[in-house]
């Protein structure tokens, strides 16, 4: 039996309201995942066979299984507070999900996996700054390229993860983009040629003048940027 392209694996609508509901003012609460709405929904994605689906479903499918698992943890673990910064607690507790257990970390793998590329991870927020930043809307599978692309953008148009140093040719990325850069390298034959399509006009002009001479550095703390040039 043949599927439209733009069939999802799952009815998604509660956890969209759930999700519209829990965002306030770039924090999260967390006490959504009491509620009955929030445990018929996580009993949908324990039951699900996403296999069946086209890959823009199953895309569309794992990142809201991560999302609403995300919700869990940050109730359980830290509350309304919830950020979480400690990688520990991204592998701690399991989920069931499509039959099998995943941890948010095992989630995260599977979701690059599925989306055959390491944009997929601009779909990870934890509620902390030194991640992603939370999703506004919720991907289906006729959105989740169009929201993973504008995930990019937030990344890197703004100077909250990425800044230029024309002066000095220096690209410079949060620490999370560390682990990035091998698969950065591979998918767009250099960063910066992964970067280009996300940059702003501005930083891609610059990105562009500087050439071969253009230098990537990684900081620990963004706030220390350009300090001591």
């Amino acid at each position: 039996m043949s599927v439209a392209p733009e069939t999802d694996v799952v009815d998604h609508a509660v956890f969209d309201t759930l999700w519209r509901a829990a965002k306030q003012q770039g924090k999260v609460r967390t006490t959504v995942v009491l509620g009955e709405p929030y445990q018929r929904y996580r009993s949908m994605l324990a039951g699900a066979s996403p296999e069946r689906f086209l890959p823009a479903a199953q895309l569309a499918f794992w990142v809201n299984a991560y999302l609403a698992c995300l919700l869990e943890v940050l109730h359980h673990r830290l509350g309304y507070r919830s950020a979480l910064w400690d990688d520990a607690l991204l592998q701690r507790d399991t989920f069931q999900v499509a039959g099998g257990w995943y941890s948010l970390h095992s989630m995260g793998l599977h979701i690059e996996k599925v989306a055959g590329t390491v944009k997929a991870r601009s779909f990870l927020c934890t509620g902390s700054s030194a991640g992603p930043p939370l999703l506004r809307t919720i991907p289906r599978a006729r959105t989740v390229r169009t929201i993973m692309h504008e995930q990019l953008r937030r990344l890197f148009r703004g100077s909250r993860y990425l800044r230029f140093d024309p002066s000095g040719s220096v690209l410079q990325l949060a620490r999370m983009f560390q682990d990035w850069l091998p698969a950065m390298e591979r998918e767009g034959g250099s960063v910066a040629g992964f970067l280009m399509p996300w940059l702003s006009e501005e930083t891609a002009a610059g990105v562009a003048v500087a050439g071969v001479a253009l230098r990537i550095q990684v900081l620990d703390r963004f706030d220390t940027w350009l300090h001591g040039r």
